[in-house]
């Protein structure tokens, strides 16, 4: 029976739309599709505001129960076993889901961060923390998913957690054809392994070698260093060939401060063709205060690209000397570039009482042109001072 009327008012429907002009009948067409999106779009706000919401009420609920028990654990002077924490946090009333272990592995790292800046962290507590609440093993598991998201967070965190890596369990993600998956497991494989670390980074760390990956393994090389275990950074140059990759190892070699390299860097600095890494080069002679080579810098001045020679001039500002500033001089009094000129003189100025008088006297000889361009650097100098 119902059948039938259905049947019958759809059958009205079509027919009273198909009497309607083509422009009604699309314009209705629209309406509705429109519509629809409207609802599914009010639906799945209103879904995503209450996921947030029980998110958030969640996250307050284990920050009240637990926060306060793994602040005074991880900053204790006693040392607690695992079964203790386990008694202490009360593990075995914790529901076994996988929001719970994000938010406890959010608020374990959240305490520790924050005690680590007090320089107040029991590093045995906290790893005995992690134990007591199987949060090693659940990420450990997350790295066995085919889904590359989910692997990629869990090497994140991984990484982020530094409580050692069973290098076995990402073995296949290092080589994975996906390259942030990959990325970021080499970077975890550097910044944790402890029986060959450096394995990736002497083959250039990676195929393309990006901006991300410069800040990611410079940390990586910070934590290692801060641990003593930062070796030469040369020994990756030799074997690379990838511009981008050689200018960030000069570059770090310079932050970290490794005098020794000092004479390997000159000869690069001969038989390199990469402007690129030539520039970096000749800056990190001026990081490191190289002052011997000072007349390599000077004596190359004259056959180098503008480029270059922009670099030698604001490396020898670094550097200082009275050979440098005479260099300095010598240069601005023959050069017709008023952009050179800048740059002259703001290295110039960087050598104290000195370089101001020297640029006082060259502002009395100038011209009015000049003239400005020393005023300019000098407003500058007086800017950076306040």
């Amino acid at each position: 029976m119902y059948y039938d009327y259905y049947v019958y008012y759809l059958s009205y429907l079509s027919s009273l739309y198909n009497g309607y002009p083509v422009i009604v009948r699309i314009t209705v067409v629209m309406v509705v599709l429109f519509a629809l999106i409207a609802l599914f779009g009010m639906c799945r706000l209103l879904f995503t505001g209450y996921r947030l919401n029980k998110a958030a009420r969640r996250k307050d609920e284990m920050m009240k129960e637990y926060a306060d028990k793994l602040r005074f654990i991880m900053n204790s002077a006693i040392n607690y076993d695992v079964e203790e924490l386990e008694e202490l946090l009360e593990v075995d009333q914790i529901k076994n889901r996988s929001w719970t272990f994000d938010l406890f592995t959010d608020l374990i790292l959240e305490v520790r961060d924050a005690l680590e800046q007090k320089q107040a962290l029991n590093l045995i507590n906290y790893k005995n923390c992690l134990e007591a609440m199987k949060l090693m093993p659940f990420w450990e598991k997350r790295l066995r998913t085919s889904v590359i998201m989910v692997r990629k967070n869990a090497l994140q965190t991984i990484g982020l957690l530094n409580n050692g890596l069973n290098t076995g369990l990402i073995s296949k993600s290092v080589f994975h054809k996906n390259k942030h998956l990959r990325k970021a497991a080499r970077n975890v494989h550097t910044d944790l392994d402890s029986y060959n670390p450096f394995r990736f980074m002497e083959d250039n760390f990676d195929e393309s070698f990006t901006q991300l990956d410069k800040i990611r393994l410079h940390a990586t090389l910070v934590k290692r260093y801060n641990e003593g275990k930062l070796p030469n950074l040369l020994r990756w140059i030799n074997n690379s060939k990838n511009s981008n990759y050689i200018s960030f190892i000069i570059h770090e070699i310079g932050f970290f401060d490794q005098y020794e390299a000092y004479a390997t860097l000159l000869e690069m600095l001969d038989k390199q063709e990469n402007r690129d890494v030539r520039m970096q080069l000749i800056k990190t002679l001026g990081t490191l205060g190289i002052t011997d080579s000072i007349p390599y810098l000077t004596a190359r001045y004259a056959l180098e690209s503008t480029a270059i020679r922009e670099t030698i001039i604001k490396t020898l500002g670094v550097l200082r000397g009275e050979e440098a500033l005479q260099f300095l001089l010598d240069t601005y009094a023959h050069t017709y570039d008023d952009h050179l000129k800048i740059v002259i003189a703001r290295s110039i100025i960087k050598y104290g009482k000195e370089g101001d008088e020297n640029l006082i006297r060259l502002q009395d000889e100038a011209k009015d042109q000049e003239k400005v361009i020393i005023r300019q650097v000098f407003a500058e100098q007086l800017i950076v001072k306040a």
